[in-house]
């Protein structure tokens, strides 16, 4: 196997146009790109702590039982669905328009919008078939990307002269020892 400066899967920023409906496409990159895998290791981390400290302070109020309570949401408490979207708008969905639109934007409900990810996220949020949707996308980019890079490896390089070991051939005539 060569070595590559890609790397065992590629582009992990690689992003590609499909399209959403009749109107609209989007650009999608792949599911495992570097800023939306930080960006949702550092929400699951924030959560994971904060819902630590809440028990920890419950166990040591002598508090500590699993209610219903203990599973409610305060009101300015972000959910991972939320974060995702947030995410996917930002790193995921990097790109709308409405198609055969000259200047690229999006129209929506008769309203003409350029894309930002603010707007992703609102339409991630607002449309759980497009949230799938884009997720889907993103994974098969990625699923690809692995598929590609699998047939690759098992191809024989050229200085193998196509022998699954690709070692140099030992010399045949016997060596001289005095």
């Amino acid at each position: 196997m060569a070595l590559s400066l890609k790397g065992r899967s590629g582009d992990v920023n690689e992003s590609k146009w499909f399209d959403f409906d009749d109107e609209t496409e989007a650009k999608i990159a792949r599911w495992d790109n570097d800023k939306f895998s930080v960006g949702l290791q550092r929400f699951r981390t924030v959560f994971q702590e904060k819902r630590n400290r809440l028990i920890q302070q419950a166990d040591q109020d002598g508090a500590l039982r699993f209610t219903d309570e203990m599973a409610q949401v305060e009101e300015d408490e972000q959910t991972e669905f939320e974060a995702q979207c947030g995410l996917m708008g930002r790193y995921i969905v990097l790109d709308m328009r409405t198609k055969g639109r000259d200047d690229g934007k999006l129209v929506l409900d008769g309203e003409v919008y350029q894309y930002d990810a603010d707007l992703g996220e609102q339409l991630l949020r607002k449309n759980i078939d497009f949230f799938l949707w884009a997720s889907g996308k993103a994974q098969e980019l990625q699923s690809e990307a692995f598929s590609l890079a699998e047939g690759a490896e098992k191809k024989p390089s050229k200085s193998s002269s196509g022998k699954s070991n690709g070692g140099r051939k030992k010399s045949t005539t016997p060596s001289r020892s005095s």
